[in-house]
């Protein structure tokens, strides 16, 4: 699954509250684009761009902390789509549009699905980097949340699925002899992987299984999933 499938996309690894910021920016206009970059990078701040949407999406390059700057009409997918699948995918990362053909309605669509701002072009400089600043300034915020959660996503992603299976039904106070007739195997095959699972989520109780199950949930909207692998 891909963010073209509306799915989590991958984190880059490294990424936490205190991971450089990087500005995303999106544009098919190759001197519009550079121009972005240049300003952007002017202040200290790195970039990463594609010119279009879709070759961003099919990057699955969502940072943890900063921002994505996106044209509004674009070939394929439009700063708007771009939106839309973003929220879908559950990313929180803000969104600033800006464009030359600004209308009413643009930019109220564009806020109403998420952006967190709209420029027109041209634009004065000061007046996007501060945008980018207080929109980096939100995605700090959120990164400690967003690091754990992804932390807790790799314990989980290392269980077996009847690791994970065990652990979730473990998670809601079950007993060994429960789970063993939920599951249908033997209280002795459910100790070992109970055993396996606290070990690789570095967990002791029931309370820390379900700590941990659910900030792997929540990872997935700071583009984190798991699947549980066999066995």
């Amino acid at each position: 699954m891909s963010l073209h499938d509306t799915a989590p996309a991958r984190p880059r690894p490294g990424l936490g509250p205190e991971a450089e910021p990087v500005v995303i920016v999106i544009d098919d206009d190759e001197a519009m684009r550079d121009a972005l970059v240049w300003l952007i990078e002017s202040v200290g701040l790195a970039t990463r761009a594609y010119p279009s949407a879709d070759a961003f999406l099919a990057a699955e390059d969502l940072p943890c902390v900063g921002c994505v700057v996106t044209d509004m009409r674009m070939p394929g997918t439009s700063g708007l789509g771009l939106i839309e699948r973003l929220a879908g995918a559950g990313s929180h990362l803000p969104i600033i549009v800006v464009t030359a053909f600004a209308n009413v309605r643009d930019a109220v669509a564009a806020l109403q699905l998420g952006a967190v701002d709209f420029l027109e072009k041209p634009f004065h400089d000061q007046d996007l980097l501060d945008r980018i600043n207080a929109a980096i300034g939100k995605t700090r915020d959120a990164a400690h949340d967003c690091c754990a959660a992804r932390i807790a996503a790799g314990q989980v992603a290392r269980l077996t699925e009847r690791e994970y299976e065990v652990m979730r039904i473990m998670a809601r106070g079950a007993r060994n002899k429960d789970i063993a007739r939920e599951l249908g195997i033997s209280p002795k095959t459910v100790e070992i992987h109970r055993q396996r699972g606290l070990a690789k989520l570095v967990a002791d109780n029931p309370v820390d299984v379900h700590r941990r199950l659910d900030a792997a949930a929540r990872a997935q909207g700071c583009g984190c999933a798991f699947d549980p692998g066999e066995g």
